[in-house]
């Protein structure tokens, strides 16, 4: 190999290496960006309660009432004595709503007719003591994939994940005690 075409060599070599050095430099950039980006972004409390306190529970949705209330250890259904409440699926439901975040949060509403809030579909009343905690769901917003939510009549409107949605809505046969079959 002549002289010229080594220099050549290195000189790509090099080229290379700062290519790659520029490349990696990016990346990282790229990472500690998008990690300060999550850091940044907000988190809204909507509900954040202790469920073991919880001594009743109302459900009002399109189809039914639902009315549990807490007798002891047990869960009872207030309108029907006969029915069976498995305690342990109201106290994973308590667990799974005791602590509801939101990204979005709308603050000084006027018009809750807007967000479906007006007649919402859902309605969650958990009570226990001098406490009470309303939440009432509105309409769905197709382009974020949420819910509009608000608490106690308060004048701020947050955003929930439907899935959430899903999670509060339940009805009296979602809390019943399934029997075990002895063979």
């Amino acid at each position: 190999m002549n002289k010229s075409r080594k220099i050549q060599m290195i000189g790509m070599c090099l080229l290379l290496f700062l290519v790659l050095g520029a490349f990696g430099a990016l990346k990282i950039y790229q990472s500690n960006t998008a990690e300060a980006e999550e850091e940044t972004e907000e988190k809204y409390t909507v509900i954040q309660i202790d469920p073991s306190k919880v001594k009743e529970i109302g459900i009002i949705n399109d189809t039914e009432t639902v009315n549990l209330i807490k007798e002891g250890t047990e869960w009872k259904c207030a309108d029907d004595e006969t029915f069976q409440i498995d305690s342990s699926i109201v106290e994973t439901y308590l667990d799974q709503i005791s602590e509801i975040t939101s990204d979005v949060k709308i603050e000084a509403v006027q018009d809750f007719s807007q967000y479906g809030l007006d007649q919402p579909q859902l309605n969650v009343t958990l009570q226990w003591e001098n406490n009470m905690y309303t939440v009432q769901i509105g309409d769905y917003n197709t382009i974020t994939g949420s819910y509009y939510i608000s608490v106690n009549e308060e004048k701020t409107v947050y955003a929930i994940d439907s899935t959430l949605f899903y999670t509060l809505n339940k009805s009296l046969e979602d809390f019943k005690q399934i029997e075990s079959v002895v063979q």
